[in-house]
C-alpha cells in the first residue's frame, strides 16, 4: 500500500548530542522536499500521540550492545501504529558492536506496535563511554575524534531520502540477525556488570551550582538535584550525568578511578564536533 507522508516524526535519544545531531538532519531532510517534519527527544515526547504522523523514525545510540531500556519501555507503551511507515538507525562510538542487530532490534519493536518497516541503519561517532577515557585509553577514542564527519552526513542524507521513497511506495523491508558472539550479554547483563565496576556516584554538593541538568536528561529519574542525591539501584549506567554536567559535579569513580565526561574529553583534546550545514545556528 502506497503512502503520502505529509507529518513525519523524528525521535531520537542522546546524551551527548550527536544522535539528536542525525535525527535532525533526517528531520531537515524531509523538510527539504515538503513535509512537514519535526525532530523530538523521546524523554520529551508524548508517546499517546504517536500514531498521529504518518512517518516515523527513531534513533537511538548502541547501549551496551542494545537499544537503551528506557526507550525499549517507552515505544512498547505506545499505541498501535495501524501501517505507518517507521524505520530506525543507531549510533556508535569508534568500531562499535552489535549495532546491525540492535538497529535490527529497534525496527522490529516498532513493527511489533504495527509500523510498515521501510528501513535501518547505522552510523559512526566519537564515542561517549567516559570510563573509556578516564581508565587511561584516550587514544582508542581520538581515533574517531573527527566523526560525525561530512561523510557520515551525507550517508545520513540518503538514507533519509531512502526511507521516504520506501514510505511513498509502501515497499517493506527486512533484515537478517548478524552473528555476534556476546550477544547473550547485551543489555541488563552488561548494565549490572558495569555497575560492579562503579564505585562512588554522587553529586559532589561543592561543586554542583544547582542548574538540574542531569535530573533533566536522566532518562529513569534516578537522580535528585534538589536533594543532591543518585539513586544507583534505579540508575541504568548511561554516564549521561557524567557526561553532561557543566560543573563536572557528577562524583563517579571507575575500578578505582575518577571519571570525568564527555565534555570535559572534548575539552582537554580541542575537539569541536563539526554540525551539517542544514542545522547550524545562523548569526
Amino acid at each position: 500500500m502506497k503512502h503520502n507522508p505529509q507529518r513525519a516524526l523524528v525521535i531520537t535519544y542522546s546524551q551527548t548530542g550527536q544522535t539528536e545531531i542525525y535525527g535532525r538532519l533526517i528531520a531537515a531532510a524531509w523538510k527539504s522536499t515538503g513535509v512537514a517534519a519535526v525532530h523530538s527527544d523521546v524523554r520529551r515526547f508524548d508517546m499517546a500521540t504517536l500514531a498521529s504522523f504518518d512517518l516515523i523514525m527513531v534513533g537511538v545510540p548502541v547501549f551496551y550492545w542494545d537499544i537503551p531500556s528506557n526507550v525499549v519501555d517507552a515505544l512498547s507503551a505506545a499505541p498501535r501504529l495501524g501501517g505507518i511507515p517507521a524505520a530506525s538507525f543507531v549510533t556508535y562510538g569508534g568500531d562499535g558492536g552489535n549495532q546491525h542487530n540492535t538497529a535490527r532490534r529497534l525496527l522490529t519493536l516498532l513493527w511489533h506496535r504495527g509500523g510498515l518497516p521501510v528501513g535501518m541503519e547505522t552510523f559512526g561517532a566519537i564515542s561517549s563511554f567516559a570510563p573509556t577515557w578516564s581508565m587511561g585509553n584516550e587514544q582508542r577514542v581520538l581515533t574517531y575524534r573527527n566523526r560525525p564527519d561530512e561523510e557520515t552526513y551525507d550517508r545520513v542524507r540518503k538514507y533519509a531520502a531512502t526511507v521516504l521513497e520506501r514510505a511513498r511506495g509502501g515497499t517493506a523491508v527486512s533484515y537478517r540477525k548478524e552473528f555476534f558472539a556476546p550477544d547473550f550479554l547485551r543489555g541488563r547483563p552488561s548494565v549490572a556488570i558495569n555497575k560492579l565496576m562503579t564505585g562512588r556516584h554522587r553529586i559532589d554538593t561543592d561543586a554542583c551550582t544547582r542548574c538540574g541538568l542531569c535530573e533533566r536528561n536522566c532518562p529513569v529519574r534516578a537522580i535528585d538535584s534538589a536533594a543532591s542525591t543518585v539513586d544507583t539501584k534505579r540508575c541504568i549506567s548511561c554516564l549521561g550525568c557524567v557526561n553532561n554536567c557543566p560543573a563536572g559535579a557528577i562524583d563517579m569513580t571507575y575500578l578505582g578511578k575518577k571519571v570525568y565526561g564527555f565534555a570535559e574529553f572534548k575539552k582537554r583534546h580541542g575537539i569541536t564536533v563539526s554540525l551539517p550545514v542544514e542545522i547550524r545556528r545562523k548569526p
